[in-house]
C-alpha cells in the first residue's frame, strides 16, 4: 500500500547560488550526513530534492522528526539514490506506518534537478 507521494523540482544555479554564498553553514544544515565525495552544485542539488521529496512523501515537509539532516542520502554502486533516516525519523515512521519501503527515483539536466520519491507500506 502506498502512504505517500513526493516529488520537487529545484533548479541547480539558485543552489550554486546559495552554496556559493553561506559555504560550510550550507553543507553542514542540509548535507551532514550525506555520502557526498564531490560537493558540485549538481549534485547538491540532486540531494536536496530527494529530501524535500521524501518529506513531501511523508505529508511533513520539513519539521520535525523530518529536518534535512535526518535525512541521509546515498548512493548505491550503480548510482542508484538511497535514502536512511535517522534513528528518531526511522521509529516515528515505524510507530506511523509499521514496516515500509522508499522508492527514490531522480532526474537532471544542466539546470534542473527532480526527484520523486514514494513511501510504500510492506
Amino acid at each position: 500500500m502506498i502512504i505517500g507521494n513526493g516529488i520537487d523540482f529545484i533548479e541547480i544555479d539558485r543552489v550554486r547560488s546559495i552554496h556559493n554564498k553561506f559555504k560550510k553553514n550550507f553543507i553542514n544544515k542540509y548535507f551532514q550526513n550525506d555520502e557526498i565525495k564531490n560537493f558540485e552544485s549538481r549534485v547538491l542539488a540532486n540531494n536536496f530534492a530527494i529530501k524535500e521529496a521524501f518529506s513531501k512523501s511523508l505529508g511533513l515537509g520539513f519539521r520535525n522528526p523530518c529536518y534535512p539532516n535526518n535525512i541521509s542520502v546515498s548512493r548505491d554502486n550503480l548510482g542508484k539514490p538511497l535514502i536512511t533516516p535517522s534513528l528518531e525519523l526511522k521509529n516515528y515512521m515505524i510507530e506511523k506506518y509499521g514496516n515500509f519501503a522508499i522508492h527514490v527515483s531522480l532526474s537532471d539536466t544542466k539546470k534542473y534537478s527532480i526527484a520523486s520519491v514514494i513511501l510504500e507500506k510492506i
